[in-house]
Parts: C-alpha cells; structure tokens; sequence
C-alpha cells in the first residue's frame, strides 16, 4: 500500500483560513476549517466486490471526489476577482484530494482496481461537474455536491459489512459536513439556510 496522507494514524493541525480573507462573510477575525481534526481509520480486511463497487462511485463516480476536486479547480479558476473564495476552493480541493487518495488505497485494498471510472465500469468525464460562472449558482452548486457526497457516504458506510471502510467513509464525511458549512455560510452568512447535514 501507498504512503497515507500526513496524520492518518494521530491527530493534526487541520487546513484552515482566515475568515476576515474570504469573500461575502461578515464576521472578521473567524478561523475557517476544511478538515477535522480526527485521524483517519486505514482500511483492511478480506476482499469485497461489494464493497469496492461502493467506493468507485464514491472515487470517480459522477458525484464522487474525482468531479468535486475538478470542479472546485475550475471555480478557482472562474472566480476571477474574487480571490479569496478561489483559494478556498483549492484549500477545499486539497482535502478532496486526500479522500481520492484514501479511496484508490482502499480499494486497492480490498482487492480492486483503482483506475477512474465507477462501479458500472463507466469512465470519469469532465461532463459531470457543474460549470457555472455565476458566484451565487456556484455556491448552489457546491451545496448541493456536499449534500450528496455526505448522504452517499453514510449510505455506504451503512451498506458495507467492513468495519474500517465504514469508518473512513463516516470519518471523510465530517471533512464534507466542514465544507457545506463553508459554502452555505458564505451564500447567506447568517443564518444557515438548512443545517441538516451540519448536525452529528
């Protein structure tokens, strides 16, 4: 197996930003986190065909981390004057990249492959990611990606029977809660429009 990320196994000082250096944010002075303090679990076990069809559409399916990572790339991109919010978007991307990471690992752990395409076999796209220009749709958009990256882990962590997988899936799914906490704060800073997947 590959080298894990940097704090796999202990505690670690999460990424993180300023809030008074990001755009359309009233409070100044606030610490803004992309990634929970809490190691992640390494995954083990037999392998799990099941499984492993789990974590491809979590790894390069069309909501999965490959498409949240291109598109907040692209954002960064798109967002123009608004450089703040770009590097946030990248400082989000990077967590997004260490979830790849950990899903290509266990899959290979459990005896799959992890090249980029989802359980049907069916080849990641740059079709699949939202391309907005508009700020706010953006916003919208990125909402609505950690709303499903959230739901669709606790699904799988849920359907495996491996313990560790279903620990890293509930353990990245804090890391996503973080960044819909980002996004919906920064489209209406106060007060959160729907805090459902906020909340343990």
């Amino acid at each position: 197996m590959r080298r894990m990320p940097p704090g796999h196994d202990r505690p670690f000082v999460p990424l993180m930003q300023r809030g008074d250096q990001r755009s359309k944010d009233g409070s100044k002075g606030e610490w803004v986190v992309y990634r929970d303090a809490a190691p992640y679990p390494q995954v083990g076990g037999p392998a799990d065909a099941d499984t492993v069809d789990m974590l491809k559409r979590d790894y390069a399916g069309s909501a999965g981390e490959l498409s949240g990572i291109t598109q907040y790339v692209y954002q960064s991109v798109a967002a123009g004057g608004e450089e703040a919010f770009a590097n946030a978007l990248l400082q989000i991307a990077i967590v997004e990249m260490m979830h790849l990471d950990m899903l290509g690992d266990a899959i290979a752990a459990l005896g799959g492959d992890p090249r980029f395409c989802d359980d049907r076999q069916r080849y990641w796209s740059a079709a699949d990611i939202d391309y907005s220009r508009d700020f706010e749709n953006m916003l919208r958009a990125n909402i609505q990606a950690e709303e499903t990256a959230i739901a669709n882990y606790r699904q799988h962590a849920f359907d495996t029977h491996n313990r560790s997988v279903r620990d890293l899936l509930l353990r990245i799914a804090e890391d996503e809660k973080l960044h819909l906490r980002f996004f919906r704060r920064t489209l209406r800073p106060s007060p959160p429009m729907d805090d459902r997947y906020e909340r343990t």
